[in-house]
């Protein structure tokens, strides 16, 4: 599976890109398997942490990520990142873009916002998107 997983990024981004990992990088805590799978992947990658991310993130900073962080992520106005979808929906405001992971395969009451959208390797063909494209297909949902 990581081969495939590793193949498909490396596909899909290239060494200039900038790619956002919504949590759950690896299951592993091992230090090694961190660093060479970070290693060997395209791009700077920034890491915002998930529940399965259990090592502190200076640790995955130091495993090569740019960034790594537990919080959600504003990156453009109105554009956030987070691991965990809000369970009290009335935090999704509609002036905001939501992406998010976690769920992976299931459903999520999130799901039927029109500004939200999970980005789990499961839901994406297990690769990156561009963002641009995320973009244009919320705008058509």
């Amino acid at each position: 599976m990581n081969e495939m997983l590793i193949r498909n990024w490396n596909e899909t981004v290239q060494s200039d890109d900038l790619v956002y990992v919504l949590g759950d990088f690896t299951l592993s805590r091992r230090i090694e398997v961190i660093e060479s799978l970070v290693g060997r992947l395209n791009g700077r990658k920034i890491l915002i942490m998930g529940n399965h991310d259990t090592r502190k993130p200076r640790d995955y900073i130091a495993c090569g990520f740019d960034v790594a962080t537990r919080k959600p992520m504003m990156i453009e106005p109105g554009i956030i990142l987070m691991h965990e979808p809000f369970e009290d929906l009335s935090f999704v405001c509609p002036r905001y873009i939501y992406f998010f992971g976690h769920v992976h395969d299931k459903w999520h009451p999130m799901d039927d916002y029109s500004n939200c959208r999970c980005v789990s390797a499961e839901r994406i063909d297990y690769r990156p998107v561009d963002f641009d494209s995320l973009i244009k297909g919320m705008r058509r949902k």
